[in-house]
């Protein structure tokens, strides 16, 4: 008996180390995005100095951050609970914040007022390809348990 309480412990902390890994490298690519795009003057004179706008950019990886927080909350395996429903929550969940972001962003604007879209638009896009890879595997099972 606690062999398989043991098996599945082990398996649930690998489960959680590979969902910490992988928000770990989707935020450390919205990071990457926001330092590029910070230097970015947007559509303004580029014969104008343009200094680095270190307050703005470290307030949009604050926003990265929380966002992945609040992704990695979603995502985290639970003993009791199905990685289809959370993946699909967490979906739902960053497909609203990203039609969010874009009701509210303009044009014309710096490049780091755009990174927050796109890095929301990259999770949603991960995390549409999950889902549809989860939906995959699981018509998979159903029909290859069908044949037996």
């Amino acid at each position: 008996m606690s062999d398989s309480v043991s098996n599945d412990d082990s398996g649930l902390r690998r489960r959680r180390l590979i969902t910490r890994a992988g928000v770990l490298v989707v935020w450390v690519a919205g990071v990457i995005l926001a330092i590029r795009f910070g230097g970015v003057p947007g559509l303004w004179d580029s014969a104008v100095q343009w200094s680095y706008p270190l307050r703005e950019v470290v307030l949009e990886i604050a926003k990265i951050t929380v966002i992945s927080l609040g992704l990695y909350d979603f995502l985290r395996p639970q003993p009791d609970s199905s990685s289809l429903g959370r993946t699909a929550k967490a979906l739902g969940v960053v497909f609203v914040t990203l039609v969010w972001v874009t009701m509210f962003s303009a044009t014309d604007q710096p490049g780091y007022a755009y990174v927050t879209g796109n890095y929301v638009l990259l999770l949603t896009g991960v995390l549409l390809i999950a889902l549809l890879s989860h939906v995959a595997v699981a018509w998979f099972h159903a029909i290859r348990s069908r044949h037996r």
